[in-house]
């Protein structure tokens, strides 16, 4: 396994069950002096490999001013990251497809 492979696993291994914001262990290494790039393109390989597994999320409300002047509030979600795990590979498996099933579009502001 490569150094940078093995540092992300590390940093998300102290962080216990509950795993590390993506962004945070992204700016964890780059202070370490990896590019941001590298580590992006790490993590989503350890995800692919199974060796990383997402262990929930967290929300971010953002507020800034719109051209106008006027406050926006935007949510911005952040995957938590943890070593893999049988009990949290389950939900990398998910079934969202069913047969007859119908998708309600009424909430769509795009439809």
């Amino acid at each position: 396994m490569d150094g940078i492979s093995q540092a992300i696993l590390e940093h998300a291994d102290g962080a216990g069950t509950r795993g590390v914001a993506m962004g945070q262990l992204v700016d964890a290494l780059v202070g370490r002096g990896y590019t941001p790039e590298a580590v992006e393109q790490a993590i989503w390989a350890l995800l692919g490999a199974r060796r990383l597994t997402p262990s929930g999320f967290l929300c971010r409300q953002l507020r800034r001013r719109d051209p106008f002047g006027e406050m926006v509030q935007t949510r911005c979600y952040e995957l938590l990251l943890a070593p893999w795990s049988s009990e949290l590979d389950h939900q990398l498996d998910l079934d969202l497809a069913t047969d007859g099933a119908e998708v309600d579009d009424e909430d769509d502001p795009e439809r």
